[in-house]
Formats: structure tokens, sequence, C-alpha cells
């Protein structure tokens, strides 16, 4: 038998789940799990075993107040163990310093992207040399060596266990590295090794690159890139020998950070005229290299590679920072329609040049995955991601494949569903970039609970189903903790 943790939150009626059909998603009402079975139709690879790992907020209504934006809900684990063809479900809340306080007070107490925090003026005052900034770990989960974290765009790291996901609390620092934001897209090496880059507000901004190793507490910053007003930093590429990090045209408003109370976003405004940047930082010696590109805004890069003297990196970019409205939850509740667009973009980096060569190569692709032993190694031939229908343009309804030299699509989809990110799972052994499969998280209309689709990677041909004991909210981006 599984036991359910009932998290004191009111779940939704039949009737009511009925009418709202795949929008489930942006609700509220998700329960604690403790090891239930998942049912599993098709046909699971006898090579695929480990636990696909889940991250995402949760929780948006709470007593006295509710969160305004789909980033905002307060975080939830959710981990599915794969193993002999069968697999398990186990669900936690992340016990961040903000989920306790939020939950214990019944309304955000944090400040958070879309929504603005419920300190006044003197609280706020007596927090300039220590500001409270959100450990609401929604976004992502990497690795330190063994350790998983869980990580937003605040300048926290928040441990969990990856079978249990029982939160083990942050990770401690003995440095003097001072920044207020950070990527939410960490990476690991094949040591171990993390590495991230922070964004120290001032006068002018900062970004700080630097590597946090297995077990260590001082974080080494590896370079850095002072500019006048930052752009908006949600990730950063890797190649062999570099970071590449995007300056984007939505700018920060640093003061607004210090003394208001304002929402995440609406402290950076869309300065197109200020255009943006590419900078290259060293691995080995921290030297910056830097090259102009037109405004854009972008919140993941596909791949970054070394092409003999050049550098690449493909990104996901736009032409404004539409998304962010599109992304407020009363409209992704109501099902309203996407305005944003994003296209692909290669950009080729070459020493002596000011600005970067800028290539085409496809549209309305986000989440994007690619074999990750290709990632800061080598260049990969093919990706993965969410897409949408460039006309009708509702949220993510389908998953799509690319072949990124001929910019061949294929699509997969199921009907009347949400489809967010294809995590790619190699099979052990296998040379090819795309011998593997994809786990898809899907939620349809008629579904009783998430449903993650179990895709040939080469194909997109669906091989089985898993149907989880629940909705799952839909969240952002997943990981996978091989046995192995």
């Amino acid at each position: 038998m599984s036991a359910v943790l009932d998290a004191g939150f009111q779940t939704r009626s039949p009737a009511t789940s009925s009418r709202l059909g795949r929008l489930r998603g942006f609700e509220s009402g998700a329960r604690e799990v403790d090891d239930a079975e998942v049912l599993v139709s098709g046909e699971l690879p006898a090579w695929l075993r480990g636990s696909l790992l889940l991250n995402g907020p949760a929780l948006w209504d709470l007593g006295q107040r509710s969160y305004e934006h789909w980033f905002d809900g307060l975080a939830m684990l959710h981990r599915v163990r794969i193993a002999d063809g069968r697999a398990r479900y186990r669900s936690r809340y992340l016990q961040s310093e903000d989920y306790r306080k939020s939950v214990a007070e019944q309304r955000p107490t944090f400040r958070s992207f879309g929504s603005r925090d419920s300190f006044g003026w003197f609280e706020r005052l007596k927090q300039l040399l220590s500001p409270q900034i959100s450990d609401n770990g929604s976004v992502v989960m990497s690795r330190v060596g063994s350790q998983w974290i869980a990580v937003t765009e605040g300048p926290h790291l928040t441990g969990f266990d990856p079978d249990t996901l029982a939160t083990t609390g942050r990770l401690p620092f003995d440095d003097e590295v001072e920044f207020q934001l950070m990527s939410a897209h960490g990476m690991t090496d094949r040591d171990g090794n993390y590495w991230n880059v922070g964004v120290e507000l001032g006068p002018k901004c900062t970004y700080k690159l630097y590597r946090l190793r297995p077990g260590a507490r001082r974080r080494e910053v590896i370079g850095s890139v002072k500019v006048r007003s930052c752009g908006y930093t949600h990730a950063f590429a890797m190649t062999r020998g570099h970071a590449l990090i995007w300056e984007t045209a939505l700018r920060v408003q640093p003061l607004g950070f210090i003394f208001s109370g304002r929402a995440y976003m609406r402290n950076f405004h869309w300065r197109p005229k200020t255009g943006s940047m590419l900078h290259a930082i060293g691995l080995d010696d921290g030297r910056v290299t830097s090259w102009s590109i037109p405004p854009m805004m972008c919140f993941h890069a596909i791949q970054a590679y070394e092409r003999g003297d050049e550098l690449v990196a493909e990104l996901c970019v736009q032409d404004d920072a539409q998304v962010l409205e599109d992304l407020m939850l009363e409209p992704r509740r109501r099902g309203a329609p996407f305005k944003a667009r994003v296209r692909l973009q290669r950009y080729r980096l070459q020493r002596g040049r000011a600005d970067a060569i800028i290539e085409s190569f496809g549209e309305e692709l986000e989440l994007p995955q690619v074999h990750p032993a290709r990632l800061g190694q080598a260049e990969a031939k093919v990706a993965w991601g969410a897409g949408t229908d460039a006309k009708e343009n509702p949220f993510f309804d389908r998953t799509v494949r690319i072949d990124l030299a001929t910019g061949e699509r294929r699509e997969w989809q199921r009907g009347n569903a949400v489809q967010l990110e294809p995590l790619y799972v190699p099979r052990p052994g296998g040379m090819a970039d795309d011998d593997g499969v994809l786990l898809v998280p899907t939620l349809a209309d008629d579904d009783a609970a998430t449903m993650i689709s179990v895709l040939d990677a080469s194909n997109l041909e669906c091989r089985a189903m898993l149907q989880a004991p629940q909705v799952v909210p839909f969240g952002f981006h997943a990981a996978f903790a091989s046995n192995a």
C-alpha cells in the first residue's frame, strides 16, 4: 500500500478538474506522496534504471494571498524510480526557508519572480547589508559532486536527497564572494565541479564565473565581466575552454532590488537600444572576449562548442520580453494565447571581430535538450525540446526533434495535451547522439493524472506511458539519477 501524506491543502473536486482539463497543471493542490506505484503501459527499455527527478512550482495559493506568476509557486520535488520495467513515485515540498515562512504565515513572504515581498520599508532598510533573498529552489536540479541541489535565480544552493527527497539544507560557504542574482542553470563537469555565473549588483554590475569543487565550501571566481547594467540571466553555456554569457537587452535596475519590494521581474526593463552582447570567459586564465549582437531575450542555450578557432553558441532567442507577461499565472490558468515567439539562432564568434556572425535555423522550440555527454565537450548533432503551433500558439503542446546540421524537424504530439521538457536519457554504451529515450511529462484534458511518455529519441515513437498517482504541477526542468 502506498501512503499519501496530507499537506493540508484542499484538492479540487472531480467536476472542477474536468472543467480545467490540461490547465490543472497550473493549480495548487499537489500532495506529498510516499512511495506510490506508477502504472506502466507499453514496455520500458531493460537498460532504463534510475530515478527521473522533476522540480517546479506546486503551491501558488495561500490563505491570505496568492502568487502572481507561474515561476513563483513554492517548489515541490518528484521522483519516479524506474527498474526492471516497473516504477514508483514519491513527492516532497522543498523545505526552504521561503516555504516554511510562507506556509506558516499563509501568504508569500519573500519577493518572487512576479510577486512583491511582504516586508515594510523599515524591514527593508534593515536588510541593506544582508538582503533577504528567496531560496525557493523551484527551477533546476544540479549536482556538486554527489550532492544534489535545487536552485532558483538567487544565490542559494539547497541540498536534497535524490531518493527520499528530504531537504538537507543550504550549502554553507566560507568565502567572501558577493552576488545577489545567479543563473538557475549551473553546470557540473566530469570531475563533479559545479560551475555557475553570479551577478553582483551596484552602480556597475559584475558577472562572476565561479567553480565549486565537491566537498568544498569556497567558491573560486575564475573570471568576471563588469558592465554598466547587466541583462536578465537565467542560464549560460560552456565549451571545453570557455564559459559563454549572453547579456540580454532586458536590463536591471539595481536600486529597485535594494530599496523596493517590487517583484523580481519588475526590476528589469526592456532596453533594445542598448543592444546585447556575448561574453566568453577563458576557463584557464579568466580572459574575457566580447561580441556585440542585436537586442534579444534568451532563457536557454541548446549548446555551445568550439569549431576550429570559432566559438559557437546555439540559443533559443526572442525579440522582446513579452514572454514574461505571457507566463503570468492568471492568463496561464485561463488558457490565453501566447504572444511571444522563439527562434533558434546560431552565433559564430570569431577572434578579431567585434560582432557575431548570425545564422537562423528553426523556430518555436524551448526547454532544449542534447546528449549530456556533449555539453561542454563536443558539438551535438541532434536536439529536442518543447514546441508549439506557430499559428495557434497555445502552451507547449508537442515534442520536437531537430537535426542541428540540416534543420530537419520531427514532432510527436498527444491530443489536447500539454507536453513539457523532454529529458534525454542516453542508453549506456550507446555512441550515437540519439541512442536513448526521452521522458516527457504530459497532461491531457481527460487524463486522471500526469502521464510520462517514454519516446524513442531517434524517431519519437512512443514505447511506454507511466501514469503518476496525481497531477504533477507544471514545472520547468528534470534530471535523471542513474543507478550506474
